[in-house]
């Protein structure tokens, strides 16, 4: 779910899969929808919620993560977030991040992703939600690793040095 990671909503979570999992349903994971922004992100919030799930025996998935850079919507409505069409017809993202959008953004996914690989025995996958910031959602909020002509951004970069890193755990 959305925003499961914190909060009341984290809490109440865990009462009800405690509640269910005593009750014998047949419950082995939970979805952690990723929809971030790089200011936004509740890193120790998350690092515990995934803690506290394993605890009762569940695997997390990481689902329709993205981290934008700029906005503070969804962006789902396609309104403000955009210019035209790009080359091979994609749509232009915009106005287009800067160095330091992009160096934020590859620090704020190799933070993710460095939690998730300290947590690599409970969190069973990771989904991106979406390819290209040519086609995503979060229009012209520049949210995914690759840009809108599909060239991987920095925090692809950053991803893949988080988990090819040597490991002591």
């Amino acid at each position: 779910d959305y925003g499961i990671e914190a909060g009341p909503k984290h809490a109440s979570s865990m009462v009800l899969l405690k509640r269910l999992l005593d009750e014998g349903a047949p419950i082995h994971g939970v979805g952690i929808q990723g929809h971030w922004s790089t200011g936004r992100i509740p890193y120790d919030e998350l690092d515990k919620a995934i803690s506290n799930y394993a605890s009762l025996g569940l695997k997390v998935s990481i689902t329709e993560l993205d981290v934008t850079i700029r906005g503070a919507s969804g962006g789902q409505f396609g309104r403000g977030f955009g210019g035209g069409r790009g080359p091979g017809g994609r749509r232009s993202g915009g106005t287009p991040p800067s160095a330091e959008d992009l160096k934020n953004q590859a620090e704020a996914y190799a933070r993710l992703f460095s939690i998730f690989v300290k947590h690599k025995d409970a969190v069973e996958r990771v989904t991106f939600w979406g390819l290209s910031d040519g086609r995503t959602w979060r229009f012209g909020q520049h949210p995914l690793i690759f840009d809108s002509n599909n060239q991987p951004k920095p925090a692809y970069q950053a991803i893949v040095d988080v988990v090819l890193q040597p490991n002591d755990g």
